[in-house]
């Protein structure tokens, strides 16, 4: 059944195109990802989809009754100070609805005057057995064990059910938003980067919810391994148009490259074919010049030219725009950290306990944990920026540290770009505007400060500095953060060609497989435990 049709759907910023002439479908119980790079204009479609914002031209129309959910809407002011379980479990209107007409005609049913009057009292329990089908159909019997579960898959404890909303982070209240959103129970679901702030388990939960939810999704992220195992279509947003492809995102990423050669196949042979017919034009306009018959097929040739020019494709970016990474250095000693019996209390909670570790040179070694588990916490007491409430951290010969924090503390938000990357390293003006324009910043933005610029260009920033300092033992938090999935690609192939040495917190399961040789564990009971292999090794030996 279709649930929506966008028919040449164009959209404009300030005459800015964002896209032009779309058109699309959306069916149901579809499993879609959208992906393209930021700034493609995927969440302005997710806006379009929810009616939040109209088109500049072309229409939408949408089924009847449709009801979607969009996971950017905000909580409101008033549900701050009530209870996480409380906001999710009133996060569908029509339950409340239907629960409170129960409550009205229970009370009727008990009203003794009634049951002298019994048409009265059959339409009132005629009522009442349809709105309770309604209620019962909707989930509202099993409402307080889908919010527990919903909950907890996201990463909340039962402890935190009943906790009220003002006393979690920002990330925290997303994933609230993101329960809420889910329990709603929507025709269509619009989930914009709903992964943000997720740790490895409650990926995986996602997911699974995904995959088995009944009605239509649509997500937009950067993280490839749910892309893969959650959806079952790809939208591609590139250069103001949207491509459809049927298959997950790796079978995406074969399909989209087989249609760039032959686009490339169709256009070199239709460029060779226009070269022939443009030969054959002039040659006869040659002639035409001293026998006139031959101009009439000068003329017949100049429009099978001028026709075959407007049907030709145009010519496929093979190579898009990419940051370009290079991370030189020079080898350190074999033994690059040492920590014995590290520990790390925070007022009574252990984070983890007294552990013995050894990063040899080469080594790529990926630190998972639950949210909260310490994992930030152990790569900074690694590097002496936190105290260890006991045990001691050595650091070997001839190791150069470089640091890219998830937080972007690292960075001077009062400075530009350019001021920036000239303090770390002498390059004239036009050196730095050089280096920067490396990681896609514009003569604009190299002079903008850097508070001012986006997540994603800060992250590129973070990148550049290490590139810049030269470091052979990198400690990254969330490197892949605000990334994306171009950017993060050529991350991977430079961290692969890195020889020095690496510790690495992220939520990227397609990152760590591609680079983690080793996987080191802050398990829910605070010890610490290590694999040697990627993720899908440690997985496979966490489960058993």
């Amino acid at each position: 059944m279709l649930l929506a049709n966008l028919s040449k759907v164009r959209k404009d910023y300030g005459g800015n195109l964002v896209f032009r002439d779309i058109d699309l479908e959306v069916l149901e119980r579809e499993r879609i990802g959208l992906v393209g790079e930021n700034g493609s204009g995927k969440t302005t479609l997710f806006k379009l989809l929810a009616g939040l914002e109209q088109p500049t031209a072309g229409t939408i129309s949408r089924k009847r009754n449709l009801t979607i959910g969009y996971l950017y809407q905000e909580i409101e002011a008033s549900q701050l100070e009530l209870s996480v379980y409380d906001v999710v479990a009133a996060s569908s209107p029509e339950l409340q609805t239907l629960a409170e007409r129960m409550k009205r005609l229970e009370v009727r049913m008990s009203d003794p005057a009634l049951a002298d009057d019994p048409d009265v009292m059959e339409r009132v329990l005629t009522e009442y057995s349809t709105v309770q089908e309604r209620y019962e159909a909707l989930g509202g019997y099993s409402i307080g064990h889908r919010v527990e579960g919903v909950l907890c898959g996201l990463g909340f404890g039962l402890h935190e059910h009943r906790l009220p909303v003002k006393s979690f982070s920002g990330g925290e209240k997303k994933l609230i938003n993101l329960a809420r959103i889910l329990l709603q129970m929507p025709d269509l679901l619009l989930l914009d980067e709903p992964d943000n702030h997720l740790d490895l388990r409650a990926k995986a939960w996602l997911e699974q919810y995904i995959r088995d939810y009944p009605g239509t999704v649509i997500i937009i992220s950067h993280d490839r391994h749910l892309l893969d195992h959650s959806v079952t279509k790809i939208y591609e947003m590139e250069d103001g148009e949207i491509s459809v492809f049927v298959g997950n995102y790796s079978a995406y990423v074969a399909e989209r490259e087989q249609r760039l050669q032959r686009l490339q196949e169709q256009y070199t042979l239709q460029q060779t074919e226009i070269r022939r017919l443009k030969h054959s034009m002039h040659r006869l306009k040659e002639w035409a010049k001293m026998n006139p018959k031959f101009a009439g097929r000068a003329e017949y040739m100049a429009k099978r030219v001028e026709k075959l020019k407007q049907e030709a494709v145009d010519k496929p970016i093979l190579e898009r725009d990419r940051i370009k990474v290079a991370l030189d250095t020079e080898r350190s000693g074999k033994r690059v950290l040492e920590v014995k019996q590290l520990s790390k209390e925070i007022g009574e909670r252990v984070l983890f306990e007294p552990f013995d570790f050894t990063v040899l040179y080469g080594e790529r070694i990926g630190i998972v944990g639950a949210n909260g588990a310490g994992k930030t916490t152990l790569l900074r007491t690694m590097m002496d920026l936190l105290p260890a409430t006991t045990g001691t951290v050595k650091i070997g010969p001839s190791v150069v540290t470089g640091y890219y924090s998830q937080e972007q503390e690292t960075l001077p938000f009062e400075s530009t770009p350019l001021d920036f990357v000239r303090r770390l390293k002498k390059f004239t003006e036009g050196q730095a505007i050089a280096f920067l324009s490396r990681f896609l910043l514009s003569i604009e933005e190299v002079r903008t400060p850097i508070a001012h610029l986006s997540g994603g260009q800060k992250s590129r920033l973070q990148i550049a500095r290490l590139m810049l300092q030269e470091a052979n033992f990198l400690l990254l938090d969330e490197p892949t953060n605000n990334l994306d999935i171009a950017s993060t690609e050529v991350l991977e192939e430079a961290l692969l060609d890195f020889e020095g040495t690496m510790l690495m917190v992220s939520h990227d399961r397609y990152f760590l497989d591609n680079i983690a040789t080793k996987i080191l564990e802050i398990g829910s009971d605070a010890k610490v435990r290590v694999y040697p292999g990627n993720y899908a090794y440690y997985v496979e030996k966490s489960a058993g």
